[in-house]
């Protein structure tokens, strides 16, 4: 990962996992008898293990009544965002947030890439990376900008788990055939993913035990109707990340990603 790329995208409001770094929330723990828990969120290379904190995030709750509150991050840490999350009820809590961020592309032998305005000195050789920059180009390219958006989301249970009624508010969903807060190791699972109520056309699937980097992500299959088997091999926490995959060869679109922490319980013997 090119730390000066990363920390200019962040001072430009401009932020890509092109570069390894993913948003997430988590709970300091996923099952609780506490009245209120710590929530972290941060952007990671590594999953799970902040490093550079968000731009002021807003946590969407929904409590186990299905009513629901909003907490802003007041957090004033550099590596991460960190909030009380009050546990008034037992049962489950499904706590949410979007990330955006504008990104540019620019058509490079008829492939579109991210392309970033920075000097040659600070880049890779361009056969080792997967931007461009204005060096690359003959003559200066016309970037276009598009949206990437981020829906991050976790799930907290005070005492017991209760029936999850409410969806979380994002183009991409995911469905859990059992309860987050149920999973344990090599048990399989179910789920079903949509983008605004259809199957994806090309679906990415992957899941990050904590400290997996991108390169050692566990790539699923997800069927024509949208559903996939998860199989988890450890307790521990994970990052299931569903986005679309991306055609290089057309005009990028705005791009959306759902990505969910998990607290997987241990085997049952």
């Amino acid at each position: 990962m090119n730390k000066y790329i990363f920390s200019v995208l962040l001072l430009s409001s401009f932020s890509t996992l092109n570069y390894a770094h993913e948003p997430y929330v988590a709970p300091l723990s996923y099952i609780t008898s506490n009245t209120q828990t710590p929530v972290i969120s941060a952007y990671a290379e590594q999953a799970l293990q902040p490093e550079y904190a968000l731009k002021q995030p807003v946590f969407n709750i929904i409590q186990p009544d299905q009513s629901k509150i909003s907490i802003a991050s007041e957090s004033t840490l550099k590596s991460a965002n960190l909030i009380d999350l009050p546990l008034p009820q037992k049962g489950t809590y499904l706590i949410s947030s979007q990330v955006s961020f504008p990104l540019k592309y620019a058509q490079h032998n008829k492939e579109w890439k991210s392309f970033f305005d920075m000097p040659a000195d600070k880049a890779k050789p361009i056969k080792e990376r997967d931007y461009v920059i204005p060096s690359d180009f003959k003559k200066a390219p016309t970037p276009i900008e598009i949206t990437r958006e981020w829906s991050i989301q976790s799930y907290i249970s005070k005492e017991e788990t209760s029936p999850i009624q409410s969806v979380i508010d994002s183009p991409i969903q995911v469905e859990f055939k059992t309860h987050p807060n149920n999973i344990t190791a090599q048990q399989p699972i179910q789920i079903k993913i949509t983008k605004y109520g259809q199957s994806l056309k090309a679906p990415e699937l992957v899941i990050r035990a904590q400290g997996q980097e991108e390169d050692e992500a566990t790539h699923l299959t997800v069927d024509t109707s949208g559903f996939a088997i998860l199989n988890f091999p450890h307790a521990g926490q994970y990052l299931v990340e569903v986005s679309e995959k991306s055609d290089k060869t057309a005009k990028p679109t705005n791009q959306y990603y759902t990505i969910i922490s998990l607290g997987v319980l241990p085997a049952i013997k």
